[in-house]
């Protein structure tokens, strides 16, 4: 079984009041240029899926604040059929298939969810992140803009029953989703 164990993307993860890198729920994230970390007790290291995107390594973190976790990680492809076909080199099959708003997407497990999307890009890129807490999301947004950051207003999710703010002005995506009630 494969596991995405580690993120690295061009987030401040201190500037959040994280510690930088920060564990949320086994998943590491780190800041600089993107990457991924893949492990696996069940296949060789060189059949980790494939995209061009680089590896960033085993990482050491501290873990992150109660109640946060890592809910997906969001990657853009410019084809879904040869995305699945890269997950299925490695044993890996789509939980879900689907379109929302007209956009195709898959959705894998991974320890995280990754979420891949199809999407006008020369390449397979690693676009963000969202994280999930049981803080309300009010909280979180005030507490953020409080330290200069450009953070939305929380609204309902595409996922029945949540809601979601984004970051904005960061070099990737990052999304604060409230905590999944029905898990």
């Amino acid at each position: 079984m494969w596991r995405l164990v580690a993120v690295r993307l061009p987030i401040p993860w201190d500037d959040f009041g994280f510690p930088s890198p920060v564990d949320l729920g086994g998943t590491i994230l780190l800041d600089g240029e993107v990457a991924w970390e893949w492990e696996s007790d069940t296949e060789p290291d060189a059949a980790a899926p494939a995209f061009e995107i680089d590896r960033c390594g085993p990482a050491r973190a501290k873990d992150g604040p109660a109640g946060w976790s890592v809910d997906h990680v969001v990657l853009m492809v410019p084809s879904l059929d040869a995305a699945i076909e890269t997950f299925a080199s490695s044993h890996m099959r789509p939980r879900l298939r689907t379109s929302i708003d007209g956009r195709a997407m898959a959705f894998y497990r991974a320890h995280t969810v990754i979420e891949v999307i199809e999407s006008p890009v020369r390449s397979a890129a690693l676009y963000g992140i969202a994280l999930t807490t049981d803080e309300p999301l009010e909280v979180v947004a005030l507490r953020w803009r409080s330290l200069g950051h450009e953070v939305t207003d929380p609204k309902p999710a595409i996922q029945q029953g949540r809601r979601i703010l984004t970051v904005r002005g960061l070099g990737s995506g990052l999304a604060i989703m409230s905590a999944d009630r029905a898990r």
